[in-house]
């Protein structure tokens, strides 16, 4: 039996609950019972698994009351630096829950937990509706309904809390220390490991400004200020202490004026001297420019303001460059290029890099780029193995249809879904990430995949890839929240995790294995067949030989008769060249003679005509010569003629 205990604290006069048309006192504790369980068990997974993902038995929330108005000492102006790159994409109200502490042991099915909390919501709302009108004044209204929104609040954060009571394991373990899947890359690439256990002086006067600006602005209601001031004071003791609290905050979106910061914090990314590495980067080339250049139009967020108005293209292009140049074993791969875009769109590019480095590092996305590193091969099998526990219809239909994680999850898990995703949920997907790690990119797969079962099962192998890769979020479109609602439901067990990732190394190992096996088979089964037809080339060779030898034979005797005859007659052909021999040599000096005297009548010839030519040329010459004399006396004239000309018309005139 579960029981749930809500003591309220500070309720104003209007703001009496009712259950069952029965008023609740001020300060009382109200206890909602049932008989139910809230944790289900998977069918196909065994019994250390289902242990894990179903414990959780008392989880206590408390919160402090809401304070009404805030008041910060306003920050010594920081050092100037490049502005934050900040889009509001989503509205995330933060409302401070009351304290609610939830204890006993929880053994059913939650429905009747549900129906009991959905029935007092709606008490609270019709309360709430009614308070509103009791009085006219503009002060008191605006007082009541902020009492009315924190009590709505409250309820909903229990209906949370209680839903999604053991999905805070992650954040656990992520804290704990390393995923448990990461590896140690510090060795291998020589980057510097960050770690930080207080969030930088920097962080805190950058929240301290933001908060300063919206309690100017009159905007600060819609952010719980004291909370996230507490996270980036001791991320490590909020999440430790109040998992359930965080995680609630975190289901409901980071506030986007503090996303930035928020994400740097989680992954411990702040470090100044990584960010001055980055700018050294910047001043080296990269063989990978040309390869990023052609990429960086194919990024579906290069439609964002940022990016159009080509500031945000240069930083993008300069983070992925330096990265290329930090870590030379991963190099480049267009798949950085989404994940580093939504980090662009909340923070400075040299902030930015320090995160990828640290999701790549920290958070072991760099064994989805390593080339020889079979980490993303591992993850999908892993996903495999969820959908076959979660959701056990889908997997035999994809196996029916020849269907692997790959062929729809590559994107996902390579781009932290940023490939086709809005930014808006890609936003949330980041939040979860950077709290939880990368273990939660099985949550969202499966709770798209468990919105869309109907749809999926329905499908044949073309309609069904199609859908797959482009139309998934359809059933989420305009409503990320309910696709973190949906993802926080999905249980995700750390043992199950590690034990599908040992049965991917025996499948591996079993399939290297076989691939070995069969590769040595091929290469005997080869080397038969090219031993055979060796074999059946020597016999045709040597069956052709022994037909040819056999008719080289006859031809040899034909050729012998024939040959005798041809002798014969070249020993009479020669005697007949030994008489012609004889008289060659006066036929030949006779012919020599004549020719010479045919060249020598030729050659005077030609040195008559030569002497001619040389006479005429002479001749020419002089004529030029008369010509040119002539022609200067006729210009000598013509001068004359027409200075005297001048001065006639000069006398004339």
């Amino acid at each position: 039996m579960t029981e749930i205990a809500i003591q309220s604290n500070e309720m104003h006069h209007n703001d009496t609950a009712l259950i069952n048309n029965q008023p609740i006192p001020h300060g009382s504790n109200m206890t909602i019972q049932s008989n139910h369980s809230s944790v289900g068990s998977f069918e196909d997974v065994d019994d250390d698994d289902d242990t894990a993902s179903s414990q959780g038995s008392a989880d206590t929330v408390a919160t402090d009351t809401i304070k009404n108005e805030k008041e910060l000492p306003l920050p010594t102006t920081p050092p100037k630096r490049r502005n934050r790159a900040l889009t509001v994409t989503q509205h995330n109200v933060q409302q401070q829950p009351q304290q609610a502490i939830v204890s006993s042991p929880i053994e059913n099915p939650m429905a009747d937990i549900k129906e009991q909390i959905h029935e007092f919501m709606e008490e609270g709302a019709s309360i709430s509706d009614s308070d509103s009108y009791l009085s006219n004044d503009d002060e008191q209204t605006t007082t009541r309904h902020k009492r009315n929104q924190s009590h709505r609040s409250t309820i909903s954060s229990i209906h949370s809390y209680v839903s999604s009571a053991s999905n805070y394991d992650l954040l656990l373990a992520r804290l704990g220390g390393v995923n448990h899947d990461q590896i140690d890359t510090t060795k291998e690439n020589g980057t510097t490991e960050l770690a930080f256990d207080t969030p930088s002086e920097e962080i805190r006067k950058s929240f301290d400004r933001i908060h300063h600006d919206a309690v100017t602005k009159g905007e600060d209601e819609e952010i719980d200020w004291e909370f996230w001031s507490k996270v980036i004071s001791d991320f490590s003791g909020v999440a430790k202490s109040e998992p359930k609290i965080l995680s609630f905050h975190i289901q409901k979106g980071i506030p986007p004026t503090l996303r930035g910061m928020i994400w740097q914090l989680f992954a411990k990314s702040k470090n100044v001297q990584l960010e001055e590495q980055y700018m050294q980067l910047l001043k080296q080339e990269a063989v990978y420019e040309k390869a990023i250049i052609r990429d960086l139009p194919k990024a579906t967020f290069n439609q964002h303001d940022y990016f159009v108005d080509g500031d945000g293209s240069d930083a993008l292009f300069n983070v992925i460059k330096a990265y290329s140049l930090y870590d030379t074993e991963v190099g480049y791969s267009n798949g950085l290029l989404y994940i580093t875009g939504p980090l662009l769109l909340n923070m400075p590019e040299e902030e930015a890099f320090c995160v990828l480095v640290q999701l790549m590092n920290k958070y072991n996305l760099r064994g989805h780029f390593l080339p020889q590193s079979d980490l993303l091969s591992q993850r999908l099998f892993q996903l495999e193995g969820l959908v076959a526990d979660h959701l056990p219809h889908i997997q035999r239909h994809f196996e029916a249809h020849g269907i692997r994680s790959n062929v729809y999850a590559y994107q996902w898990f390579s781009t932290l879904f940023a490939f086709k995703f809005p930014l808006d949920t890609v936003y949330r997907i980041y939040d979860m990430i950077f709290a939880e790690g990368i273990e939660t990119l099985y949550r969202f797969s499966i709770a798209l995949l468990q919105k869309n079962q109907s749809t999926i099962l329905s499908l044949e192998f073309d309609e069904l890839i199609n859908f797959l890769k482009n139309d998934l979020l359809e059933v989420y479109k305009n409503n990320s929240n309910q696709l973190v609602r949906d993802a926080f439901q999905v249980i995700i067990a750390t043992k199950r995790l590690d034990r599908l990732a040992k049965d991917y190394q025996i499948e591996s190992a079993r399939a290297n294995n076989e691939a070995e096996a069969i590769e040595a088979l091929r290469r005997q089964n080869k080397a038969l067949a090219d031993s055979i037809r060796h074999l059946e080339t020597e016999y045709g060779d040597l069956n052709k030989e022994h037909t040819e030898v056999a008719t080289e034979l006859i031809t040899a005797k034909m050729d012998i008769a024939r040959i005798h005859d041809e002798n014969e007659a070249l020993r009479q052909q020669t005697n007949d060249l030994k008489k012609a021999l004889e008289t060659l040599p006066a036929e030949v000096e006779a012919r020599v003679k004549e020719e010479m005297e045919i060249l020598y009548t030729k050659n005077a010839a030609l040195v008559e005509r030569n002497s001619a030519l040389e006479d005429q040329l002479a001749y020419m010459e002089n004529m030029i010569i008369e010509i040119k004399a002539k022609y200067t006396e006729s210009e000598n004239e013509r001068e004359g003629l027409r200075q005297r000309l001048a001065d006639l018309k000069r006398l004339m005139g």
